[in-house]
């Protein structure tokens, strides 16, 4: 091969390195972009939660009658006073009626 001809296959392997780069190097900066990094940053957060989601939704579904009976005593614990306050108003009012009679 000629001195010529290497010089012209050196020439156009280092254009095709040179082109090779610019392309790398182009996607590193689209990459590396700030705009790119919080889609990709939102997308991870995104897909984080809908996994926490389905954990906590098939938790949920599992344990629903604990939940069920736990919400039910929470209730009746609110509840409480004016239950007791209807349940005396029931015993007077029987009282009331059997001495009267």
């Amino acid at each position: 091969m000629t001195e010529r001809k290497s010089v012209i296959l050196s020439d156009a392997e280092r254009r095709n390195l040179r082109r090779k780069l610019r392309e790398t190097v182009e996607v590193a900066q689209d990459v590396l972009h700030p705009r790119n990094q919080m889609k990709i940053l939102v997308g991870k957060g995104k897909a984080e939660a809908e996994r926490v989601g389905e954990a906590v939704s098939k938790l949920a579904r599992k344990n629903a009658p604990v939940i069920g009976a736990i919400g039910l005593g929470a209730i009746l614990f609110a509840a409480r006073r004016p239950i007791s306050n209807w349940i005396s108003k029931r015993r007077q009012g029987r009282s009331t009626t059997q001495d009267g009679e």
